[in-house]
């Protein structure tokens, strides 16, 4: 056996000592540490996790309130739609409303025809073209009272002849009324 110097054996000690030491760092203690950071960083994200849901909890009375708001537009809006799913049957509600306001305003009805309905902005709407004679008051007030109605309708088109010469306000009028039913067109999805 090499013997060793009293001098190299306490620098082989100390080496040997600070390798034990490192290798007992870099394979124990930092993992330990590291494990240790990573769940205290689980249960913190858990903790805000908890107190977000908490602070969500506590604005019921929000979400209630907004979903009371939101069911009260539901049957505002349910009111402006014809009530009627079938289109010849809210057609036949339409004309029957025009006809209740133009005898309001003293507005005569020549002629209805009712066109095709069709999907305006994913709504049923139904068009009924109306032709009227009138004096220019009753006609302004016809169609005040038909776009102010409970029922929202809106005139697409109009036009306005004077039909006698010698009474200047005596004019007969051609115009497309539209109201709207609440269905909805359903898209269909595209198969690739």
């Amino acid at each position: 056996m090499v013997e060793i110097a009293p001098r190299d054996r306490k620098l082989v000690l100390t080496g040997g000592t600070f390798i034990i030491l490192w290798l007992f760092f870099v394979f124990v203690a930092q993992p330990v540490y590291t494990e240790n950071s990573r769940a205290d960083q689980k249960i913190q994200d858990k903790i805000l996790f908890i107190q977000k849901c908490y602070a969500i909890l506590n604005q019921k009375s929000y979400y209630k309130a907004k979903s009371t708001e939101n069911k009260l537009t539901s049957s505002i809006l349910k009111q402006r739609f014809f009530n009627q799913t079938k289109p010849a049957l809210a057609a036949a509600e339409q004309q029957r409303l025009i006809e209740s306001l133009s005898n309001q305003t003293g507005v005569n009805i020549i002629r209805f025809r009712v066109d095709k309905p069709k999907y305006t902005e994913n709504l049923l709407t139904i068009s009924t073209k109306v032709t009227t004679r009138s004096k220019l008051r009753n006609l302004t007030n016809f169609i005040r009272i038909l776009e102010n109605n409970q029922k929202f309708m809106v005139i697409e088109e109009m036009s306005v002849q004077r039909i006698n010469k010698k009474d200047l306000e005596e004019l007969q009028a051609q115009m497309t009324v539209s109201g709207f039913i609440k269905t909805m067109k359903i898209e269909k999805k595209k198969v690739s």
